[in-house]
């Protein structure tokens, strides 16, 4: 259960250092890699909460929540979001 909180906490971490490093305009393809495997970081926390997650969670959670976080990302913060300044 530690390393299920570790995970997501660090995980928290990179994803928000990610969205300050997209919203400053840097490298869109970089900070794109860096939510990617933070939002999979964060799927793979929420896992391991769980006690006997099945296989296609695992299969299914990480690369949508690698997707996700992207796209959640960018609709938010990229050039032209809502909270672009």
């Amino acid at each position: 259960m530690a390393w299920a909180l570790a995970t997501i906490a660090v995980c928290g971490v990179l994803f928000l250092g990610g969205l300050v490093g997209l919203h400053a305009g840097r490298s869109d393809s970089m900070w794109s890699a860096v939510l990617a495997v933070a939002g999979a970081g964060l799927a793979a926390g929420g896992l391991l909460v769980q006690d006997r997650p099945e296989l296609d969670s695992w299969i299914v959670a990480l690369p949508v929540g690698a997707a996700l976080s992207v796209v959640h990302g960018k609709a938010l913060f990229a050039t032209g979001g809502p909270f672009r300044t």
